[in-house]
C-alpha cells in the first residue's frame, strides 16, 4: 500500500478506503509573509495541537518570492524549511496540502514576486513558462510523498488584480501548471482553491478548469456578499450557502471539497459563528462536499494588527479556530465533532455514500454560463452560413450573471425548506433534459433579456419527453419572459405584463401544499424592472391553482400524460432574493415548491416534512446516508422517513453510533424519531435500498 491519497468513485480514497479530510487553513500568528518571520518550529506546534483534536489535514501557503527570490533561482534554505514543514506533518498524522501563488490570502494581501515587472501571470508565455517551472520544481522534490494531500495550483486566482483575465486564459494556465505537475509527480492529486468563482461567474470557476483537476472546490463567503445575501448570520439563506456552491460546482464533473469557510469573531459572536459553522458543514456533506477545510486555525497576534494586511482588514485577525494564545474557539469545537463524527462513519462511508448524492430534481445551467458565446451553440454548423456575430457582445459587453446566481440559490433554499435536493445540470446542446423527476426553470431562466441568463430556446424541445417519463416542471414567469408554445406545454401562455403596482400576492383557490383555499401569499415588491414584475397569465387547458392580485390566473397546473408542469406567474425565486431574510421560520414560500412535490408524488429517498430540516441523501452500493440540519433555533423532534426496506438504522454521533428502532406510525415506509437540537445536525445511515 502506497499511502498516497487518490481519487475513489465519489471521495478522496487512501490504500483502498474512502477518507473525508477534516483539518484547516494555517497561517501563523506572525501574518501571512511567514518565511520571513517564523521558522518550521510554529508550523510543527500548530500541527501538534491540529492532531490533538482529531483533525487530519492542514493547508499552507508557498510564498512565490520566498521560494524563488530571482527568475529561476530557487530559495535553498527555504526549501529545507518547507521539507521540515511536510516532515511535522508526517510526524503528527495530517495530511500537508500545499497552495501555490498564493492569490487572496488574508483579505486584500497578493504577495507577489518583485520581478514580475507588470506581467500578466495568466497571460504572458515567458512569466507562464516560469511557472510551469516553479510547481515542477516543489513536483519533484516531494514526488509521490504519501504526506500530502493534494496540490493546489493557488488559493483564490487574483482576479481582483487581472480582471482581464478570459475563461481561456484560465484553460491554459490550468492546463500548463497541472500538466507540469503531473509529468513530474503523476500519483498526486491536483486542484485550485477558488473563491466565488462559481456564483461570480469568473475565470476559474468549475465549468472552465474542472477539465484538467482531480476535484474542484469552494470558498463560501456568504457574509462578503450582500447582493446575494443580504440576511443575519444564521438565516437560512446565509447556512444553506456552502451547500449550493457545493451542488453548483459539481455539476461541472468533479466532486467538491469545501476548501474554506468561516466569518470572524471580530464580527459575529463565537457561539454564532460555531452554528454557522456546523450547518455549513453539515449541509455541505449532504451535497457531496469531499473534505472540510476551516478558514483559519489561529487568530492574528496583537503585535500583528500594525501590519498589512491586518492593519487594513480588522476582520481578519479573529478567523481562528483558535485565539492567538491557542486557546480552543467554539468554532474549534465544531471542527472537532466533524472530526470525530467522520472518524466514526470511516468504515461505513464508502458503503453507504461512496456513490455520492443522487438528487430528485435539477436547475438548468444555461449553456451561455458555461461557455460564453460558444459557436457550437448557435445551431449553425449544419448549414451554410454566412458569418454570424451576436450583437449582445455589443449591446451589453459586461454581462450580469448576478440575477441568475440570485435564482438559482433561492430555488435551491425554497426547494431545501420544501423537501427535496437539487442538481444544477448544465444544459445540454441536444436538447436532452435532466434524467430527473423534477426540473425547476425559475426566471430569469425563462426570460428573452441575456443569453447569460436563460436556457436556449430550444431547451424546450425536451419537454415533451421529461413529461413522458412521468417528470414535473416547475416554470416561474416575469414580464420579460418568453416561451414559444407555451399553451401546449404549460396549459397557459403568456398575455402581457402585469400592471406595476398590482399587489403581489397569490390567493389559493384549491390546496396547495401548506395553503388551504382562501389562503393568501404575499410576495415582496420588485425592484420595477420587468426581469421581477409579474406576468399576465392567460389560460388554455390548466387548472387554477391561485389567483393574482388582479383575480386572474397566478398559479397553474396542468397534466400532460403521466408529467406534471406547474406554471407561476411571479418570479418568485427573485422577488425573494432581495428582501432580506427571506427565508425565516415565518416564511411560507417555500409552500409552493412544496405543493408541487406533492402534486407530484416527488419524495427523496430520505427526507424530514419541516421546513427548518434540510436533508442530503448521499447514495452507496449498500445503502444510504441521511445528512440533517435544522436551520432554526427551536430544538426539534421530527420523522425522518426512508426507504422501507431500510435495516440496521443507526446514527454517527461523534462519540459513538447509536442504533435506532423505526417508529411504528408510519404505514408507507419506515420512519425513525429524531431528536434535532437548534442549529444542530443529525447523520444516519442504513443498509438498503439507495
Amino acid at each position: 500500500m502506497s499511502g498516497i491519497v487518490g481519487r475513489g468513485r465519489h471521495y478522496l480514497q487512501r490504500d483502498g478506503r474512502s477518507i473525508v479530510p477534516v483539518g484547516a487553513h494555517y497561517v501563523p500568528v506572525e501574518g501571512p509573509d511567514w518565511p520571513w518571520r517564523v521558522g518550521p518550529e510554529a508550523f510543527d506546534a500548530a500541527f501538534a495541537a491540529m492532531a490533538a483534536i482529531g483533525l487530519d489535514a492542514v493547508r499552507i501557503d508557498l510564498l512565490w518570492s520566498a521560494l524563488e527570490p530571482e527568475p529561476g533561482r530557487f530559495d535553498e534554505q527555504h526549501l529545507v524549511v518547507l521539507d521540515a514543514i511536510l516532515e511535522a506533518a508526517r510526524r503528527h498524522g495530517l495530511l500537508l496540502h500545499p497552495t501555490f501563488f498564493v492569490g487572496g490570502e488574508v483579505g486584500d494581501a497578493f504577495w507577489d514576486v518583485p520581478w514580475r515587472a507588470g506581467r500578466h501571470p495568466h497571460r504572458d508565455p515567458e512569466l507562464l513558462a516560469g511557472q510551469v517551472a516553479h510547481v515542477a520544481k516543489l513536483g519533484r522534490r516531494w514526488r509521490g510523498d504519501p504526506a500530502v494531500l493534494a496540490w493546489d495550483l493557488t488559493d483564490e486566482p487574483p482576479m481582483w488584480l487581472f480582471p482581464d483575465t478570459t475563461d481561456d486564459d484560465a484553460r491554459r494556465w490550468t492546463a500548463a501548471l497541472s500538466g507540469s505537475l503531473r509529468a513530474v509527480d503523476p500519483d498526486h492529486l491536483v486542484t485550485i482553491g477558488t473563491a466565488s468563482q462559481e456564483i461570480g461567474g469568473e475565470p476559474f470557476r468549475a465549468d472552465v478548469v474542472a477539465e484538467w483537476l482531480d476535484f474542484t472546490t469552494v470558498h463560501p463567503y456568504p457574509t462578503y456578499n450582500p447582493g446575494l445575501v443580504p440576511d443575519s448570520l444564521l438565516s437560512a439563506r446565509m447556512t444553506h450557502a456552502a451547500a449550493f456552491e457545493t451542488a453548483l460546482a459539481g455539476g461541472a464533473g468533479r466532486p467538491v471539497m469545501l476548501h474554506e469557510y468561516g466569518v470572524s469573531s471580530a464580527q459575529f459572536d463565537p457561539d454564532l459563528a460555531a452554528a454557522y459553522d456546523r450547518l455549513l458543514a453539515w449541509s455541505s456533506f449532504g451535497r457531496g462536499s469531499i473534505g472540510f477545510l476551516a478558514w483559519c486555525w489561529t487568530d492574528a497576534e496583537p503585535a500583528a494588527y500594525r501590519r498589512a494586511p491586518y492593519v487594513r482588514q480588522p476582520h481578519e485577525t479573529q478567523f481562528g479556530l483558535t485565539d492567538h494564545l491557542g486557546g480552543l474557539r467554539p468554532r474549534g469545537r465544531v471542527l472537532q465533532e466533524v472530526a470525530a463524527v467522520m472518524a466514526l462513519l470511516g468504515d461505513d462511508l464508502d458503503a453507504l455514500a461512496g456513490n455520492g448524492p443522487v438528487a430528485r430534481a435539477a436547475i438548468p445551467v444555461p449553456h451561455e454560463y458555461v461557455r460564453a458565446y460558444d459557436p457550437a451553440g448557435f445551431g449553425l454548423a449544419d448549414a451554410p452560413r454566412g458569418t454570424y456575430a451576436p450583437a449582445e457582445q455589443a449591446w451589453t459587453p459586461e454581462r450580469d450573471h448576478l440575477p441568475l446566481v440570485r435564482a438559482w440559490l433561492n430555488a435551491f433554499v425554497l426547494a431545501a425548506r420544501a423537501g427535496s435536493a437539487v442538481a444544477f445540470e448544465r444544459e445540454s446542446l441536444d436538447d436532452a433534459w435532466p434524467n430527473v423527476p423534477l426540473v425547476l426553470v425559475p426566471a430569469p431562466l425563462t426570460s428573452t433579456t441575456s443569453s447569460l441568463v436563460h436556457v436556449r430556446t430550444s431547451f424546450w424541445r425536451g419537454a415533451p419527453a421529461h413529461l413522458a417519463r412521468g417528470g414535473a416542471v416547475w416554470m416561474s414567469m416575469a414580464a420579460d419572459a418568453a416561451l414559444p408554445g407555451m399553451g401546449d406545454l404549460a396549459g397557459c401562455h403568456l398575455a402581457d405584463r402585469a400592471p406595476a403596482d398590482r399587489p403581489g400576492s397569490l390567493r389559493f383557490v384549491r390546496p396547495w401544499g401548506p395553503f388551504a383555499p382562501g389562503d393568501e401569499l404575499t410576495l415582496p415588491d420588485g425592484d420595477g424592472s420587468l426581469a421581477t414584475r409579474w406576468a399576465r397569465l392567460a389560460l388554455d387547458d390548466g387548472e387554477v391553482v391561485a389567483l393574482d392580485g388582479d383575480g386572474e390566473p397566478g398559479l397553474v397546473v396542468v397534466r400532460r400524460g403521466p408529467g406534471l408542469v406547474v406554471t407561476c406567474a411571479a418570479p418568485v425565486e427573485l422577488l425573494v432574493a432581495a428582501r432580506p431574510n427571506a427565508h425565516d421560520p415565518l416564511d411560507r414560500t417555500w409552500g409552493l415548491y412544496a405543493g408541487l412535490l406533492a402534486e407530484s408524488d416527488i419524495r427523496e429517498l430520505a427526507w424530514v416534512d419541516h421546513p427548518d430540516v434540510t436533508c442530503g441523501t448521499l447514495h452507496g452500493p449498500a445503502g444510504g446516508l441521511a445528512v440533517l440540519t435544522n436551520h432554526g433555533a427551536r430544538d426539534l423532534r421530527v420523522d425522518l422517513r426512508l426507504p422501507v426496506d431500510a435495516e440496521a438504522i443507526r446514527r454517527y454521533g461523534p462519540i459513538a453510533i447509536e442504533r435506532l428502532e423505526p417508529v411504528d406510525r408510519v404505514t408507507d415506509g419506515r420512519a425513525v424519531e429524531l431528536d434535532l437540537p437548534g442549529y444542530g445536525f443529525a447523520v444516519v445511515g442504513w443498509t438498503g435500498h439507495t
